[in-house]
């Protein structure tokens, strides 16, 4: 296995990361990538899903958020998918190590998508930004070009995410990398840079959130009974419109029986 080489290098006997990202840029791969297994499926969710895995005798826990589309604000997107982000921290408590900031490396990274980046990143509060790192993914190894490179030929919006994440920037291939182990090493240099604390949420944003999930929950419940409510009406106008039509029928019955039946007998 290709991690052997950091054997006696981490600083923690857990790691734990989180995955941000627009859609389909490559986040699930990159953790199948990390864990060294298929262990995320690469459809697109509209919630969190973790996995762990033993990686170099240590525990590494990788959280996979919901994807943003990647040319629409944080505005746009929808609540649900925005309290994932947030609730993503929840799920490697005390706090993650490490953000990986995933960006498609064949797609235009405009300024656009960059401020999509901004925007979402930034709902888990400004800190943040200290424990990310951005990885550029390729599919195809003979058009891979190093982060560096990358960052250089791409532009303006690509060199602010970089300076943003503080010069940390690597580049991936998603079908089995087997430079994984130097993201890895990256990873573990950032980890030691923060001198192995995690990142915690500001409590105002957790409140938020908090509160935000409480008002969804409440609106989904008068749903539901509204729901429950309109479905009860309308078996009730149901069963009065066939008792309706049982009567007319019945009605229709007794006179054709009558006139028969007056008939019958002049």
């Amino acid at each position: 296995m290709y991690f052997s080489s950091l054997g006696g290098g981490w600083c923690t006997s857990q790691l734990k990361i989180v995955l941000l990202g627009g859609r389909n840029s490559g986040k699930r791969s990159v953790g199948n990538l990390l864990l060294g297994k298929e262990e995320f499926v690469t459809k697109e969710r509209t919630s969190c899903s973790r996995r762990l895995g033993m990686v170099a005798g240590r525990w590494l826990t990788v959280v996979d958020t919901p994807g943003w589309w990647c040319d629409f604000s944080a505005q746009d997107t929808s609540e649900l998918v925005k309290r994932e982000i947030i609730s993503s921290v929840s799920l490697c408590s005390p706090g993650p190590h490490v953000f990986l900031i995933t960006v498609k490396a064949s797609s235009a990274f405009s300024e656009k998508r960059r401020r999509a980046v901004e925007e979402h990143v930034a709902l888990l509060g400004e800190t943040v930004w200290s424990h990310c790192m951005v990885v550029f993914t390729s599919v195809d190894r003979s058009k891979q070009t190093g982060a560096e490179e990358h960052v250089q030929t791409e532009g303006k919006a690509v060199r602010w995410l970089r300076e943003k994440c503080s010069l940390r920037c690597h580049s991936v291939v998603l079908s089995d990398d087997p430079e994984i182990t130097e993201l890895l090493e990256k990873i573990q240099k950032l980890v030691t840079e923060n001198g192995n604390r995690v990142f915690e949420m500001q409590e105002n944003i957790l409140q938020a959130a908090a509160e935000e999930k409480r008002r969804a929950e409440e609106r989904a419940q008068q749903r539901f009974l509204r729901m429950k409510k309109h479905r009860a009406l309308m078996q009730s106008e149901i069963i009065i419109i066939f008792k309706i039509i049982l009567l007319e029928v019945l009605a229709v019955y007794l006179s054709s029986a009558y006139t028969f039946y007056s008939t019958s007998f002049i």
